[in-house]
């Protein structure tokens, strides 16, 4: 249904439209006749109403992206790693501010991929520091956002493509328009970046000299056991054996529990730590129910080291290189020091051998050693 509103304005009068129809969003135009703003009425009305044949299933008029981004967190997001949860929650809410309004009716290749097209274009809008005050009292000083990777655009557009497919599997969605956005190949952005010696001592005696007091043993439990920052902020008193040296990571991103050795420096930072935070507590007339590991300030939940690490980094002076960084350089430090890709694997976690496979190169010695050890016992002269 379309409404014309008549306004006088100090420059003469205009005719704003309105065009509303259920299961799309509202457009409007402004112009200075009637008439253009009749005709563009119309058209705009026709144009939105064809949209109605290209899904026949009577549920794909009446129910909007919103609606199906809606059961989908309700019935299928619950079931996955809480890692994965974070992230997919992240892409639904992107899709639901784009395209939320939206009819499944009047859902196009079109608007998907210029949905795509903003993402790509926006770049990345989260925070980068170099020298924020704080540790280390610079001035700070907001870097220019860089453009989204294809990876990361990818990672959106298979998530609409999942929620879409749920919608068919629901009887919500006849034509899937997702067959016509052209799909995100090709992608190869492995990182191998790692620290040089020299880098991590820098690294090490900024985070000893930060403000936050869990940086340091944070970042060494990273490096000492290629865990992920979520995986390591995640962890609760109840998950460290400081007796027998070992941690229990419960939120992995494959939603596998894994249990990772603690080396004997790291086992000795742990308990000035545990210490520390069971003297905290203790001070709660009503502790919480969870006791973290590395608790904020109420306690209540994980400490953010996200500032303190950005300061530490910069003072360091690491160029191109972030937190999830620690994790390469302790298998590429493994590999270095001969460890199999199997035994790489296992200590990061990772099923498939594929995740791995990027540090291979770095064990070349060790396997040419290898190599030459077999040809001697396979050719040696006999006396």
């Amino acid at each position: 249904m379309a409404t014309i509103e008549k306004r006088k304005r100090p420059g003469g009068t205009y005719y704003r439209v309105r065009v509303r129809i259920k299961g799309y969003p509202p457009q409007q135009k402004t112009f200075k006749r009637v008439t253009d703003a009749r005709r563009w009425a119309q058209q705009t009305e026709a144009a939105i109403r064809q949209g109605e044949f290209r899904n026949v299933v009577s549920a794909a008029s009446s129910k909007t992206l919103g609606d199906v981004i809606a059961r989908y967190r309700r019935e299928e997001l619950p079931h996955k790693a809480e890692s994965t949860q974070r992230a997919v929650a992240t892409y639904l809410a992107f899709w639901e501010r784009a395209l939320g309004d939206y009819a499944l009716s009047y859902l196009t290749p079109e608007h998907i991929s210029g949905a795509l097209g903003d993402l790509a274009a926006a770049g990345d809008t989260r925070r980068k520091l170099h020298g924020r005050p704080g540790d280390n009292g610079d001035t700070c000083k907001a870097a220019k956002p860089k453009p989204k990777s294809r990876k990361t655009v990818k990672l959106y557009r298979d998530c609409l493509a999942a929620v879409l497919k749920k919608a068919r599997s629901w009887g919500w969605l006849a034509d899937d328009p997702m067959d016509g956005v052209t799909a995100i190949t090709k992608i190869r952005n492995e990182r191998t970046r790692f620290l040089s010696d020299d880098e991590r001592d820098r690294l090490l005696e900024a985070c000893k000299a930060s403000t936050n007091d869990a940086l340091y043993t944070v970042v060494v439990f990273a490096l000492s056991t290629g865990a992920r920052k979520n995986e390591i902020l995640s962890l609760t008193l109840p998950d460290i054996d400081l007796k027998r040296g070992q941690a229990v990571l419960r939120d992995t991103k494959n939603g596998d529990i894994r249990s990772v050795p603690l080396a004997k420096h790291l086992v000795a930072l742990l308990e000035d730590q545990v210490e520390r935070v069971e003297a905290e507590y203790a001070k709660y007339d009503k502790p919480p129910k969870t006791l973290w590991l590395f608790p904020g300030k109420d306690g209540t939940k994980p400490v953010d080291i996200r500032t303190a690490w950005e300061n530490a980094r910069n003072k360091a002076g690491l160029d191109d290189f972030r937190f999830h960084d620690l994790r390469h350089s302790t298998a590429s430090y493994l590999a270095m020091k001969g460890a199999s890709l199997v035994e790489i694997a296992d200590v990061l976690g990772h099923r498939t051998l594929q995740m791995v496979r990027r540090y291979a190169h770095l064990s070349e010695s060790h396997v040419k050693g290898l190599m030459d050890g077999l040809s001697e016992d396979m050719f040696r002269q006999s006396p």
